[in-house]
């Protein structure tokens, strides 16, 4: 009996301290739990980034590298076309030195011809014809990277050309709701994403390092390199210099950027019918003949051959 009072009594003091270390000190006990939380957490993400970057793959990456600045010897540092090529690789959306990527562009020529030559070595007994494949060889990685850089600016100007509407929509309904120009760029590159949003987040990064708007939308227009966009910043830019109100000026860009468009998409969907001809004429049309006059044929040469 007396034991069984003696540890009521124990459990009864444990209880009332527990109570008590948790009025006092719950506050400092939930902040060292969440504090305990991100720790793990980052733990995790840093756990979960590791296999990403496997060694090989670091071990490889180094080697490439060392061997473009190898390369870059031959490359002159100051020249005409580095600018050109520096515009393009902006445009692209390659974020690399126009003097590394050329230098990356002769090691890949000079991988293409010890490719070409070695497959003259195997398949050609003649010296001539191991100076053929590797000239082939040269040819093919000069024209593939001109032609990988060429793609990439065009595939990254007609995603810019299928965004502008919808953007020029965005920003013109956020100058109408009350936000300025710089407030309503920021506030549709935070809602928004693709590579239109991307250079339109250079320009407004460079508006709020205090870059001048005019030459930040004009280096805007110069990467984007599209008529629409042009159009779009001469108009906003006149609007800025003339104090004309941004919103009619947004309005109107939007309307006439969206109807041209839709008069494009229009003219390319008249032009599918003749483009298909093509397909039908020699692909199409020369299997259904077979298909409805083979039997007919069969027959008459059943008939045929039953005659004679």
């Amino acid at each position: 009996m007396i034991f069984l009072g003696a540890l009521s009594g124990a459990v009864l003091v444990y209880c009332l301290f527990v109570l008590c270390s948790n009025l006092l000190f719950s506050k400092k006990i939930k902040v060292g739990q969440r504090l305990q939380n991100i720790a793990d957490l980052n733990k995790t993400v840093a756990y979960e980034e590791e296999p990403s970057n496997p060694l090989g793959k670091r071990i490889i990456k180094s080697a490439v590298d060392w061997l473009i600045e190898l390369f870059t010897v031959f490359i002159p540092k100051s020249s005409g076309s580095l600018e050109n090529l520096s515009q393009q690789l902006k445009q692209a959306d390659i974020h690399m030195n126009a003097r590394n990527y050329r230098a990356a562009v002769l090691l890949f020529m000079v991988l293409c011809i010890i490719l070409g030559t070695g497959l003259g070595v195997l398949f050609a007994d003649s010296l001539m014809m191991d100076v053929l494949f590797g000239a082939i060889g040269l040819y093919a990685g000069f024209t593939l990277s001109r032609f990988l850089l060429r793609s990439k600016i065009s595939q990254r100007k007609k995603d810019m050309y299928h965004q502008l509407p919808e953007m020029l929509d965005l920003l013109s309904v956020s100058v109408s709701a009350g936000l300025g120009f710089d407030q309503a760029l920021t506030y549709v590159v935070k809602k928004s994403e693709g590579a239109l949003i991307q250079e339109l987040d250079v320009a407004q990064r460079e508006i709020t390092l205090g870059r001048p708007r005019k030459e930040a939308l004009v280096g805007l227009a110069d990467r984007c390199d599209n008529l629409e966009m042009r159009t779009f910043v001469s108009a906003v830019l006149q609007a800025d210099e003339m104090g004309s109100s941004m919103r009619n000026i947004l309005q109107i860009q939007a309307d006439t950027i969206r109807q041209a468009h839709k008069q494009g998409v229009e003219e390319r969907a008249q032009k599918l019918s003749i483009k298909m001809l093509f397909p039908l004429v020699f692909f199409i049309f020369p299997v259904m003949f077979i298909v409805l006059m083979g039997p007919a044929l069969l027959s008459i040469f059943d008939v045929l051959a039953g005659g004679l």
